[in-house]
């Protein structure tokens, strides 16, 4: 019985003697990583701050260069631990089915880790960033007029035709609005369950049916059929929109 003790005893202490090292080194192996990761961190930062600034720049003056160069710049200044940077792609103010001025910067970072073992990993991080630009516009208006006609918000349907609609039209009645979704849009509405469009994230675009329903609903749900979306009717005729042959455009 007590030979049995020892030989239990000794095996508990083989146990310890392989776990404990290898429990060791996983700690200190992810305390190496957490620096990599604050980098990775402050480098997309970076990234969103610069892009935003350029945002804000944009409609003022048109510079597609700027962005990379100075990211570039500012992720060698502010992170010692980066080895390499590359922007591999920069869009500039491109449109896509739903929105127009974007911008989009992809980057790829490389960072030179020493480990416990004394010799380095290089930690590669690819990150995405997309922006929409400051879309105010400057209206310089004349002296003697007021400007309110030429600003009224109109309505068009960015897929279908070349009208622009007043908000009675009965166009834009039987039709759904196009909205990026918003706390108040969850609660004035209720996600449509053909599309799963409950699993839609705050800022994607949805569709309402503002005149009846009370559901938003995905872009591929069967009930999105037409939409529209509000412009100011200035924007709406330097884009090439007529008047509405029913409602006068008002």
């Amino acid at each position: 019985m007590g030979q049995k003790r020892r030989t239990k005893r000794g095996s508990y202490i083989v146990e310890a003697a392989v776990i404990v090292p290898v429990f060791i080194v996983a700690v200190l192996m992810l305390i190496a990583i957490v620096p990599a990761m604050a980098t990775c961190e402050n480098t997309v930062f970076s990234a969103v701050d610069e892009l935003r600034m350029e945002s804000i720049k944009a409609p003022f003056r048109k510079n597609p260069a700027a962005v990379p160069v100075l990211l570039k710049q500012r992720v060698y200044a502010e992170h010692s631990r980066a080895s390499a940077f590359q922007v591999r792609s920069f869009r500039y103010l491109y449109k896509t089915k739903e929105m127009e001025d974007l911008l989009s910067l992809d980057f790829r970072l490389s960072i030179d880790e020493t480990n416990p073992f004394a010799f380095c990993s290089t930690v590669v991080f690819d990150g995405r960033i997309t922006g929409r630009a400051f879309t105010g516009k400057l209206h310089r208006i004349p002296p003697g007029r007021s400007g309110i006609d030429e600003d009224k918000t109109v309505y068009i349907f960015p897929e279908w035709g070349k009208r622009y609609h007043g908000g009675q039209c009965k166009y834009v009645k039987a039709n759904c609005r196009l909205v990026y979704l918003s706390q108040e849009t969850e609660r004035a509405y209720k996600p449509c369950k053909r599309c799963d469009a409950s699993s839609a994230r705050i800022g994607t675009p949805v569709f309402c049916f503002t005149a009846s329903g009370r559901a938003y609903h995905m872009s591929d749900c069967r009930l999105v059929d037409k939409y529209y979306t509000e412009i100011a009717k200035s924007d709406a005729v330097e884009k090439g929109y007529t008047p509405c042959s029913k409602c006068g455009g008002g």
